[in-house]
């Protein structure tokens, strides 16, 4: 691509981004933490972007109760969060916390700086080798429901609900006793192949399975958190794809995709501009 051309482009992006964003609740995401040991304990911090002027959250967090042992939840970004704030009754045998906060109502709020730790769950690890656990930010309709809201207060008193489809959400991901590689997949792998690598607009994953099972797509950025997930249930065996589009990435940059299907498991890098 001619450098000028690509310069524009970027510059357009990150201006339209950070015009977009602007108009959104808060981003959240959690961590990738590859190469876990079993028993070990781990801390998975839940960060936030835009994070202003907040007067109540509510949310859910969940993971896989077989492979992450819920120990606490620490580390509170807010001065008035704490553990009260945290439903942690079925956090053992279900895999999920409810955490609901009210703070002072009138303006400013609370503002945090980006990136900064809302807070931090830790977990032992009790899953066997190569399984796995999402850690995701979402919301429970079951009795007494929990929805996702975020609700910021505007300088004359009035408030602006966010929710979940407002707010841009990077979930976490724990993988016990592997490393993710990026290089080409060894024989219990899956066949996988990305093109055009690079690409501007669009590119074509194609994969392989030889069984009928469940598959995961994960697309983590060059920090290792990930900006798009995607689930397939009972796939035949067979020729299957998706087309990546730019539009599902955070913008220009180097990303590593992560594809799973079963304990099988193939990654690839590609770079978008």
């Amino acid at each position: 691509m001619n450098v000028c051309l690509r310069n524009t482009f970027v510059s357009l992006w990150l201006f339209f981004g950070a015009a977009t964003l602007s108009a959104q609740g808060a981003s959240f995401y959690f961590p990738t933490l590859n190469n876990a040991t079993s028993g070990s304990n781990i801390l998975m911090p839940l960060k936030a972007i835009n994070l202003d002027s907040v007067v109540s959250m509510q949310m859910v967090i969940r993971w896989d109760p077989s492979v992450l042992k819920y120990i606490t939840t620490d580390l509170f970004g807010f001065s008035d969060l704490n553990l009260s704030d945290f439903n942690t009754t079925r956090a053992l045998d279900s895999g999920y916390v409810r955490i609901q906060w009210e703070g002072v109502s009138a303006p400013p709020g609370v503002s945090v700086p980006d990136s900064s730790t809302i807070f931090r769950l830790r977990f032992k690890v009790i899953g066997p080798i190569n399984d796995s656990s999402l850690v995701k930010v979402t919301e429970l309709l079951d009795f007494p429901p929990t929805y996702f809201e975020i609700v910021k207060v505007r300088a004359d008193g009035s408030n602006e609900d966010y929710l979940l489809p407002e707010c841009p959400i990077k979930n976490g991901i724990v993988r016990v006793g592997f490393t993710v590689s990026a290089g080409e997949p060894a024989a219990n792998e899956i066949p996988i192949s990305l093109s055009p690598n690079p690409f501007l607009v669009s590119a074509q994953l194609n994969f392989e399975l030889d069984e009928t099972t469940d598959a995961q797509v994960f697309i983590t950025d060059a920090m290792g958190r990930i900006v798009f997930e995607n689930n397939f249930f009972k796939l035949s065996p067979g020729q299957h794809g998706m087309v990546i589009e730019n539009g599902m990435l955070s913008g220009p940059g180097v990303y590593s995709l992560t594809l799973r299907a079963g304990r099988k498991i193939a990654t690839r890098k590609f770079v978008t501009f």
